[in-house]
């Protein structure tokens, strides 16, 4: 069964998810980006939809994970 339900987002968000949504529904999109809560086969699954990063952007994001790791080992200790 179809429901329409109408959600508030900021300029920003809306402006996120159109640059998503590349002749999908917004439905779509959020359905393929957001998995359900809770399972991590949904959020798998998921991110095996994204499209790849650029290496520039893939190495800025391992950057910054490998910095959090320092920073959250060291105050483990």
């Amino acid at each position: 069964m179809f429901y329409v339900k109408t959600i508030s987002l900021t300029e920003t968000a809306y402006q996120r998810l159109l640059a998503w949504k590349d002749g999908q529904t917004f439905s779509e999109v959020i359905e393929k980006l957001v998995p359900r809560k809770g399972t991590l086969e949904a959020a798998i699954k998921a991110s095996q939809s994204l499209p790849k990063l650029p290496d520039k952007d893939f190495t800025e994001l391992e950057a910054t994970i490998n910095a959090t790791r320092r920073t959250l080992s060291s105050s483990w200790s």
